[in-house]
């Protein structure tokens, strides 16, 4: 009885020891957000043809409707300056939460510039999970962007 509790103490650590060991091989960091050209994880920044009133309409309408493990998204904090909107979101992941920044940036020509940081709270390694938030993220907004502007 006793080898067999030690066995499976043993494959226990050892499996603890391999995610740790993948996590922090392939998934080297816990922050992801988007650049102009993409970065290295591809995330890209977003140029939409509207005012930055509409798009901030967008993202307040838009992130309750997000859901991640069962858990809903929240804004938890919003600023409405002029050249500049941001909110501040939390992400529920399993018993984590994650912090999502959405920042608009009045552009030229009538555009607006959307910019979004993905970051958990614990731990070095995210198994690309910040990543998974901004692409879900933006494929929404684009979809919500895309149904606005066509009225």
């Amino acid at each position: 009885m006793k080898k067999i509790v030690i066995g499976i103490v043993v494959v226990f650590v050892l499996c603890v020891v391999a995610i740790l060991f993948i996590g922090r091989t392939f998934y080297p960091d816990n922050i992801a957000k988007t650049a102009e050209d993409g970065g290295k994880k591809g995330l890209k920044t977003r140029v939409y043809k509207a005012d930055s009133v509409t798009v901030a309409k967008a993202v307040k309408e838009l992130v309750p409707t997000l859901s991640t493990y069962g858990g809903s998204w929240k804004i938890v904090d919003k600023s409405d300056g002029d050249e500049v909107k941001a909110f501040k979101i939390e992400v529920p992941v399993i018993i984590f939460t994650d912090d999502l920044e959405v920042k608009i940036a009045i552009k030229t020509d009538g555009e607006v510039k959307v910019n979004v940081r993905s970051a958990s709270r614990v731990g070095k390694s995210d198994f690309g999970e910040n990543a998974r938030h901004i692409r879900k993220f933006l494929s929404a907004l684009d979809k919500k962007m895309k149904a606005e502007t066509s009225l």
